[in-house]
């Protein structure tokens, strides 16, 4: 193999772990029916163009991008019409100052995460909260139950407030950031 095509499939096989990465772990709090609506989303990310750069679960930064392209606002929805937008649908509610519940359909429902906004919303980090890793006293204090699978079926947005509240105070606010999005253009 040539040292192009060889730069062309380890380029491939990075978009598809980041995307991998990026998209698998919204499993783990989930609903079946989106919980932030319309009139309860929030806009705190700029429009622009942004590339998204995951993490490494030792916290650094992959050493490029993963995914490039423009992010708009459609009904209160992060869009893209670039391929493979990690996030694409995704609504923002906000927790407390620049700390927000991000919401993203899924084929099998909804799954959700933190995020973290900065600089006037032209940087973007975000937590994507394993169930597993949550202590059992957190998730019994929002009533949220693991099911048979290790899911986390959240059932409104009172309760799924509670959670990620819990989540992010469990952990003093130092979360692990599964990814980055930064503003490289208006």
């Amino acid at each position: 193999m040539n040292a192009v095509a060889l730069a062309v499939v380890k380029a491939s096989l990075r978009v598809c772990a980041g995307l991998a990465f990026a998209l698998g772990l919204t499993a783990c709090f989930a609903s079946e029916e989106e919980l932030v609506g319309y009139w309860g989303a929030d806009r705190p990310v700029s429009e622009g163009v942004y590339a998204h750069t995951p993490t490494h679960p030792d916290g650094r930064e992959w050493d490029r991008p993963t995914w490039t392209g423009e992010i708009t606002l459609e009904q209160r929805r992060y869009v893209s019409d670039a391929p493979n937008f990690p996030h694409q649908g995704a609504r923002f509610h906000e927790l407390f100052d620049d700390v927000y519940i991000v919401q993203s359909p899924r084929e099998d429902g909804v799954g959700y995460g933190l995020a973290f906004v900065y600089e006037e919303g032209r940087v973007v980090s975000y937590h994507q909260p394993s169930c597993s890793d949550v202590a059992d006293a957190v998730l019994e204090t929002a009533g949220v139950s693991r099911d048979a699978e290790g899911y986390c079926p959240i059932q409104d947005l009172d309760q799924l407030e509670a959670i990620m509240r819990g989540v992010y105070e469990a952990a003093n606010g130092q979360l692990r950031v599964d990814g980055v999005y930064r503003r490289v253009a208006e």
